[in-house]
């Protein structure tokens, strides 16, 4: 009896520690021209605002934000040119963090039509 009770203490615990594990992620975003305006969602909470291009900027996950089915996604917005958007799934990211040390995002705007 004790060895069950002390084996889900130790599962509840590691259950615990897994969902709270933070994560900083390193984003490099150059656009091309450079000064474009950059957002981020996290699965399709509220859009948060990073900076201007060229943008080295490190934000904090929790290990569920990063987990099968999520997405984030950036856009980068300047004016007279068309807003680029691309999303990553939390599987692309850490593959992007394990290769490249950082997820790299270099866009070539498009001129808007007046």
């Amino acid at each position: 009896m004790k060895r069950v009770l002390l084996f889900m203490v130790l599962m509840a615990l590691l259950l615990v520690a897994g969902c709270s594990s933070k994560q900083a992620i390193n984003f490099k975003v150059h656009s091309e021209p450079a000064g474009a305006h950059v957002i981020l969602q996290n699965d399709g909470s509220r859009w948060v605002y990073l900076g201007m291009t060229p943008l080295d900027i490190s934000e904090t996950f929790s290990g569920d934000q990063l987990e099968d089915g999520k997405t984030v996604t950036m856009r980068i917005m300047r004016c007279g040119y068309l807003d680029q958007t691309k999303g990553w799934s939390g599987e692309e990211i850490i593959d992007e963090i394990d290769t490249k040390d950082a997820v790299l995002w270099t866009p070539r705007l498009i001129k808007a039509e007046e």
